[in-house]
């Protein structure tokens, strides 16, 4: 079980650090593109490809293409994550199966184990009564020579 629990918290930080990831290439995106924000009653439009800067527009795809791997990276080890966990959590499910089963094993023997005791009992309670009263002169109840 404690395993389990290291694998689990392994399996969160490592998602915690994939999405921190993309969230520190968006703040670069912001830092490297100037914020530039319309005039109070202009609309913000799409320029044109001929009222693009090349150096913008290469640098936003740099970003951008950045970002896609890194958001792949994440989706990628979310995937393995995931699977690990299922894998885990298979494991763990198949072992509480044969605990379970060990239980009813042991409470079954148990049961047999207590039956067989009182019937030694009740066999040994029998056989002193009989010795008893063979002492005491009733011959129907002593045991038959062997």
């Amino acid at each position: 079980m404690r395993r389990y629990g290291m694998n689990l918290t392994a399996a969160l930080v490592g998602l915690t650090l994939a999405f921190g990831t993309a969230a520190q290439a968006q703040d670069r995106v912001d830092q490297l593109l100037p914020a530039e924000k319309p005039a109070p009653g202009e609309v913000d439009r799409q320029a044109s490809d001929a009222e693009q800067d090349p150096a913008e527009v290469r640098t936003t795809q740099a970003l951008n293409a950045e970002i896609t791997a890194r958001n792949d990276l994440a989706e990628s080890q979310e995937r393995a994550d995931q699977a690990a966990f299922e894998a885990e959590r298979a494991r763990w499910e198949q072992q509480q199966a044969l605990n379970n089963q060990a239980r009813l094993d042991w409470e079954a023997s148990v049961r047999a184990s207590e039956e067989a005791r009182q019937r030694w009992e009740a066999d040994r309670a029998r056989w002193e009564a009989d010795v008893r009263a063979c002492e005491a002169g009733d011959l129907s109840r002593c045991a038959a020579p062997k």
